[in-house]
Order: structure tokens, then C-alpha cells, then sequence
């Protein structure tokens, strides 16, 4: 080959390398100048806590329990699940057990029937950890579809937990107890977040908000092992 078709041959090569490259780099700028940050929000109060009602005749009411999703940073958070990682049962001397043989499950984004969804900068999600129906609803409508904690045979009211997908082999409600969650939240671009809830409930019913609101609690808690 003469020098000008080497020259040539090698300049193709450098030229379709940058090619293929460039698009990488720029990425990898943008997530460095222009990264999403995600945080979870809670509060255990509207619009986080708030009672709704199914679309019944006659009207059947519903408490639901939800979390919050925000994009702190300055770039769009892509394929963004929440997922539950871990559970704990507090025994009869107040200390949590890890629920062995638990798979992660994805948890529903408020309004989506997708497990991932895009987060724009500033943009903030609900997403869903749970629910309790009227004593009405959960007999007619939702007491087939309970998988319970192993052992558990009795009929009180269940806190519901707001699942994409029921495993056979895991429980998806909670009777009267007092339990512990580990809530992941993953994305393509954006660092892994997670948080630990308390869940205390009594299994009583009330239609009066503050009153239900004693007998449902839910707060942050610490990594427990």
C-alpha cells in the first residue's frame, strides 16, 4: 500500500472510533456536570396518608399509605423502580426478625402501570406502599387474593401491601402487628437510594381520619439486622 492509503486507512479508523466513542464521553460529561439526584420523601400525613374511596355503590372507603419520589438534580432519571427489598416481624418482646426467603418485589408509581418510569429534573412521583379498605370491601372484594404470613389463620382486617406482582411463596398483608420494610429505589443513571419503615397496626377500622390515624402508624426507621 502507498503512504497515502495508510494515511487514509488510519484516518477512516480514528474517524469512526471518535464516532463511536464521542457518544459515550458525552454521556459520561452529562452525568458528571448534569446528574439526577433522587431522594424519598415521607410524611405521615396528606398527601403521603389520605383517605379516598373505591368507585362502589354504595361508596366503600379506603386509607392509602404512599411515598414520594424526587429528581433533585438536572438531568432526567431514567428507568426508575422502587422495590421491596426486605421484611421484618416484630416479635412478642418488640424485636424485628427478617422475614428468611424474601424476594424483592417492585412496588406500583401512583397513576402507571409500569414498574420503570422517567423522572425529570424537579419532577416528583408517589408510589404506593399500601392500603386498607372498609371491613365491607376486604370481604366482598379483596380476602381471596391475601397471602398471609406463614401460620397466621385469623380474620381481622389486613393492611394491604401495594404490590406489581404477588409471590405465592410471600405474604402481601399484614395482620395486627407491628413490621419493618426495606424500600429500595433504583435507576439507570442515578445512585441507589433506600429507607427503612416502621409499620404499627392494630387492625381496628374508623371511618374518622385522626382516629384511624392512631390505629395505623407509620414512620422512618433505622437499619435493623
Amino acid at each position: 500500500m502507498e503512504i497515502s492509503d495508510w494515511i487514509l486507512l488510519i484516518s477512516t479508523v480514528i474517524l469512526a472510533a471518535a464516532a463511536l466513542i464521542a457518544p459515550y464521553l458525552a454521556e459520561k460529561l452529562k452525568r458528571s456536570l448534569y446528574p439526577p439526584k433522587l431522594k424519598i420523601l415521607f410524611n405521615f400525613c396528606p398527601p403521603f396518608c389520605h383517605k379516598t374511596s373505591w368507585n362502589t355503590n354504595p361508596r366503600e372507603f379506603v386509607y392509602y399509605f404512599r411515598l414520594q419520589v424526587i429528581n433533585e438534580g438536572k438531568s432526567q432519571a431514567r428507568l426508575c423502580e422502587v422495590v421491596l427489598e426486605k421484611l421484618w416481624i416484630y416479635d412478642s418482646y418488640n424485636k424485628p426478625k427478617l422475614y428468611s426467603n424474601f424476594s424483592p418485589v417492585n412496588m406500583n408509581w401512583v397513576g402507571s402501570t409500569n414498574e420503570y418510569i422517567n423522572i425529570n429534573p424537579k419532577r416528583m412521583f408517589f408510589c404506593d406502599i399500601g392500603h386498607i379498605s372498609s371491613p365491607i370491601y376486604q370481604t366482598e372484594k379483596e380476602r381471596n387474593n391475601f397471602l398471609d404470613i406463614i401460620g397466621y389463620k385469623g380474620k381481622d382486617l389486613r393492611f394491604v401491601l401495594d404490590l406489581n406482582q404477588i409471590f405465592l411463596s410471600q405474604p402481601n398483608c399484614f395482620p395486627p402487628g407491628k413490621y419493618k420494610l426495606q424500600i429500595g429505589l433504583y435507576s439507570e443513571n442515578a445512585d441507589y437510594q433506600n429507607e427503612f419503615f416502621n409499620i404499627s397496626w392494630s387492625g381496628k377500622w374508623s371511618e374518622e381520619k385522626d382516629e384511624m390515624f392512631r390505629e395505623i402508624v407509620i414512620e422512618r426507621s433505622e437499619y435493623s439486622n
